[in-house]
């Protein structure tokens, strides 16, 4: 079973690297920032948020894990084995990811105890690795393998009005006031999608005339997966408003917006790409209704202005609503830095929405069988 493992695991390596990487890279940002705030300086650490964005953007996408799972079925595996591999997948992304955050966090010098103290705050930063990667990797895993996936739609939590009750006791812990803002933020954006057709096919009309209200529908259809797109954008921004806002040392101030530039490039960046491949189907559906190259970019296009545009704006406004809940001192307004975070999720978007058209632009109709 270990060797079936050391297979799985160095098969996904070469093949989807990605699926490895990004967990990875998300972990060593973690451990960085725990290593420069500890464990519990604030009402709201800075690396709490920064784990929730990890998990959320490091988790494998639906279409990976249904081929895998398939795959997996088809040679008679059970639920304890699928468990095992991801297991082993979250145990390897973790540790490699630990273990780079702790030689960033030495070469900063955020790590300043000495002998046996040391070596403790190590071995906890790296304990630390495998859970962040355990919660990105494993629940996706468990729910595709052992419940129904169920069709795009609002989120599981949006019947039961979470959101609201999160914001309702962020008075008590500032930390439910990020988590409710992000849900209620989530839950209008979906429903935005989902029902604003009309509105949606108006505004897209000028640039793809008679292919407006497929277009459209198809947003619709997909408002789940732009708004998790949108939902990470937003709480990204959100995290670098907050970290440039905060008066701190300058050291931690520093690794704060370092941290907050690099997730903001991957929530627009390889996020936002990797759901837009999900919508290849789409994309080359139009193409066969008639659709011309210009059409299908300015379809890539509007995506790209729904997550790049909107995640922006709702990424400030979530960043005041966490500056209000947040019981901290602020320094002045830092304009360059903004412009920066704005330059960041703007190229990141345009960037994967480029790879996404060259991908697009290579697809036949003999494809349409793959999605």
């Amino acid at each position: 079973m270990i060797a079936a493992m050391a297979l799985w695991v160095g098969g996904l390596a070469r093949v989807r690297p990605a699926r490895l990487g990004v967990p990875a890279a998300g972990v060593a940002i973690v451990i960085t920032l725990l290593a420069v705030h500890g464990w519990a300086d604030s009402s709201v650490p800075p690396w709490v948020p920064a784990t929730v964005l990890v998990v959320l953007l490091a988790a494998p996408s639906e279409r990976s894990l249904r081929a895998d799972q398939d795959l997996l079925r088809a040679r008679g595996a059970t639920g304890g084995q699928v468990l095992g591999l991801a297991s082993a997948e979250a145990a390897v992304a973790g540790l490699t990811g630990g273990v780079a955050g702790v030689v960033l966090s030495l070469a900063g010098g955020f790590l300043t105890g000495t002998g046996v103290s040391l070596i403790r705050e190590i071995v906890l930063l790296l304990l630390a690795g495998p859970v962040v990667a355990a919660l990105a990797v494993l629940p996706p895993v468990l729910r595709e393998w052992y419940f129904v996936p169920a069709d795009d739609g609002p989120p599981w939590w949006s019947p039961y009005g979470l959101d609201f009750v999160l914001l309702a006791l962020a008075f008590f812990w500032p930390l439910l006031g990020w988590a409710g803002g992000t849900m209620l933020l989530w839950r209008l954006v979906e429903l935005g999608l989902r029902k604003g057709k009309r509105v949606i096919g108006g505004v897209l009309r000028p640039l793809v005339s008679g292919l407006a209200g497929v277009l459209a529908l198809s947003i619709s259809w997909r408002s789940a997966l732009l708004a998790r797109s949108v939902s990470l954008v937003a709480l990204a921004v959100a995290f670098a408003f907050s970290s440039a806002l905060t008066k701190d040392g300058c050291t931690a101030a520093t690794v704060d917006k370092v941290a907050s530039l690099v997730l903001a490039a991957a929530a627009a960046g390889p996020s936002f790409g990797l759901a837009l491949n999900e919508r290849r189907r789409d994309l080359l559906i139009v193409s066969t209704l008639g659709g011309k190259r210009r059409q299908v970019a300015t379809f890539i296009a509007g995506d790209a202005l729904i997550v790049g545009g909107g995640g922006l704006i709702a990424g400030h406004l979530l960043g005041v609503l966490f500056v209000l809940f947040t019981p901290a001192e602020w320094v002045s307004f830092p304009h360059g830095y903004f412009g920066m975070l704005g330059a960041v999720v703007i190229v990141s978007c345009v960037a994967a929405s480029a790879w996404i058209a060259q991908l697009a632009a290579r697809d036949e109709v003999s494809d349409l069988r793959d999605y």
